[in-house]
């Protein structure tokens, strides 16, 4: 088929925003990308695109001749997109709570090929294949064609023997290879990574959008720049695509490393979520600068720069991530004489630290951290590419003398609240959040 995959969202998604106003027509010709729409307009979904079951190849199909790149891809997030237990609890709560109305709002970026099968929904997965549980696999990836809407799963797929790719000079006794430049842009993430409350347009996911209108977006810095490069900085990857493939000067590294180094850690993949600390590590640093005022008060002025993110920080669901500032400040005895962004007895950071991270309103508006409730976005404080946020504390010092003041960016991939709703949902046990700490300062001050 060549019909479009807008994902399968009926009337009924409708249902999750109380008084939405009426959809806007989605531009339907083939040669026109639409992009995200501005917030607060709902939006109209296609019918879905559909091929047999078992239509697309497993990834066992190509770790024949591209094994490095399978086993980096299966150990990545993509991989896990669909079974990821985290990921699971949080889908089916939606489902529950909005009697199914979420399915094809969340399910095809995470099973795409179910999607694509017709095997999503149901949705608790009872009626998918081995292939459509394996996440976002090769073949999904590799056979998308085009892109026609910029949220929401806007792939256009053509399963078959032509697998597309960056490349078109290799060959292949399996498969056909076609050369697509789409694979080396922005756009081919930007479908999945941008996600719209189908109702009412909120930005529960804002991603490509961010990315699309800050300074990497101007520059050409695509996603794939960073997210298919072993690490920050590495912009080479020497190596073969394929077991008997030319020798390369570089290989997309398909471990997509990211934020996501709680999960990584959880499921012993240990060498990728040390890759995803290493990311949160290149993205931002803090300065410090302050003045004592005449009656010992302690002014201290923290900047948090984002310097290695192409995108706001934190991105992705930030509705259930967080990222905070801890400062203490300890005096010639090492006694600490101010304390904010601590961890808790219980594992919970302190409410009153200084968070960076975005949360809805629901329709009674209170602040939620679901985003099916979402009715407009009523706290943002994330810090944009190439920007800063600007934090100052009122300190007062207790004596004279010499103070010493550490201050740490910190970062949680869940919040502990999340984890513990989903411990007590599942009666299974599930690892504590670890904290990561993103970049620190310190400084000597004296009154």
């Amino acid at each position: 088929m060549d019909t479009r995959f807008f994902g399968l969202i009926s009337a009924v998604i409708l249902c999750l925003s109380a008084g939405c106003v009426a959809p806007a027509p989605v531009d339907t010709k083939q040669d026109t990308v639409a992009a995200p729409p501005a917030a607060a307009v709902a939006v109209e979904e296609s019918a879905p695109q559909l091929f047999e079951p078992g239509a697309f190849d497993s990834p066992r199909s190509c770790r024949g001749c591209h094994s490095a790149i399978v086993d980096a891809w299966s150990k990545s997030m993509h991989a896990a997109a669909w079974e990821d237990k985290w990921y699971q609890d949080d889908y089916m709560l939606g489902h529950r709570e909005t009697d199914g109305a979420t399915d094809m709002l969340c399910g095809p970026c995470h099973a795409p090929i179910a999607a694509r099968t017709g095997l999503l929904p149901p949705a608790d997965g009872s009626a998918f294949d081995d292939t459509s549980r394996r996440g976002i696999s090769c073949d999904f990836c590799h056979t998308v064609k085009g892109v026609e809407q910029l949220y929401n799963m806007g792939h256009i797929s053509e399963p078959g023997p032509v697998k597309k790719g960056p490349r078109g000079d290799g060959r292949s006794l399996y498969h056909e290879i076609e050369s697509s430049e789409l694979h080396t842009q922005a756009e081919f993430c930007g479908a999945c990574h941008m996600v719209v409350h189908p109702a009412n347009g909120v930005h529960i996911i804002d991603t490509y959008e961010d990315w699309r209108t800050n300074d990497y977006g101007q520059q050409g810095i695509t996603c794939q720049k960073c997210h298919m490069t072993p690490g920050p900085g590495i912009s080479q990857n020497p190596g073969r695509s394929a077991l008997m493939g030319a020798r390369r000067d570089n290989v997309a590294f398909h471990g997509f490393t990211g934020g996501g180094s709680y999960m990584q850690d959880a499921v012993g993949h240990t060498e990728q979520a040390q890759m995803s600390r290493e990311f949160l590590k290149a993205a931002a640093v803090v300065e410090l600068s302050d003045t004592v005022g005449e009656d010992g008060t302690l002014e201290l002025t923290v900047d948090v720069r984002n310097v290695g993110a192409g995108h706001k920080i934190p991105t992705g669901t930030t509705y259930i991530r967080k990222m905070w500032l801890q400062v203490e400040v300890l005096d010639q005895s090492n006694t600490s004489v101010f304390s904010s962004g601590q961890i808790l007895a219980n594992n919970h950071v302190d409410p009153d630290a200084t968070f960076f991270r975005l949360l809805f309103l629901d329709d009674k508006g209170q602040l939620t951290g679901k985003s099916w409730r979402a009715q407009g976005i009523g706290y943002d404080r994330r810090i944009p590419a190439n920007g800063k946020d600007t934090e100052v504390y009122r300190i007062p010092l207790p004596a004279k003398g010499d103070y010493t003041v550490n201050t740490r960016l910190m970062y949680r991939s869940f919040s502990q609240a999340t984890l513990d709703a989903m411990q007590q949902r599942s009666d299974q046990e599930v690892p504590p959040v670890e904290s990561v700490e993103m970049a620190s300062a310190q400084i000597d001050v004296t009154y």
